[in-house]
């Protein structure tokens, strides 16, 4: 029982990092100041001092927090946040265009070249994996589900990265999965611009079908290129 409770507490630890997390990049606790007193903290979250420990002392490890003993916790610059901590990221990525923007352009110079080699190593499961994500991306758009088109449009483009049979190529994004996730939810809160990412997932399938790696790539550089002029034009909806 001794490791399920630890279990326990390590998971709502991370849960009050999250929340730390977020006051920290929504500017709550700007960069250089001390955070509120350890009971203080603790009382507001809900949770022991033990589990405030910790999730503090996880914060501290990515480059968040620094503790300094006899005067306090404190928030770093963040020059010195670790630059692909998952969380830390997803929440950046809320309120930051420039950020989105950039990680983008990461997706780009991973997914165009992904695109080619797919089509020319695509196997029958690959295009039917596909098919379906474009299915229920078509039918969330009907249904205005955003959730589960952003969902569907996710698994097309992890499709894609499947055909590959390259198993670095996925891991290449995964640090900055949840983050491309946080992305994909806040475009797709506009049909107009789902509507069109759905032209582009027709033209890549389409390509990658044809075993065409030239068209799969210069599909997929488009379809990501209008993605990110997209962000660099929209207003972020801060969620509640």
């Amino acid at each position: 029982m001794t490791e399920l409770r630890r279990a326990s507490r390590t998971g709502l630890a991370e849960q009050v990092a999250g929340h730390l997390l977020r006051d920290i990049t929504e500017g709550v606790y700007p960069e250089g100041e001390r955070l509120p007193p350890e009971p203080v903290l603790a009382a507001a979250a809900g949770v022991s001092r033990l589990t405030l420990r910790e999730a503090v002392k996880s914060l501290a490890q990515r480059g968040i927090l620094r503790v300094e003993q006899g005067r306090g916790t404190f928030v770093n610059p963040a020059t010195a946040w670790l630059p692909l901590d998952p969380q830390l990221l997803t929440s950046l990525v809320r309120r930051d265009h420039g950020l989105a923007s950039q990680l983008t352009e990461v997706r780009s110079i991973v997914e165009v070249g992904a695109a080619g080699l797919a089509a020319k190593r695509r196997g029958a499961a690959d295009l039917g994996r596909m098919r379906q994500a474009l299915e229920r991306a078509d039918e969330a758009l009907v249904n205005g589900d955003v959730d589960a088109f952003s969902r569907a449009d996710i698994d097309f483009h992890h499709g894609v990265l499947a055909a590959v049979g390259n198993h670095f190529v996925p891991a290449m994004l995964m640090p900055v999965d949840g983050a491309l996730q946080e992305i994909r939810r806040q475009t797709s809160q506009d049909p107009a611009a789902s509507r069109r990412a759905l032209v582009m997932h027709r033209r890549i399938l389409d390509a990658v079908r044809r075993r065409s790696s030239t068209a799969a790539a210069e599909a997929m550089r488009r379809h990501l290129d209008e993605t990110r002029r997209h962000i660099e034009g929209m207003t972020y909806q801060t969620p509640s």
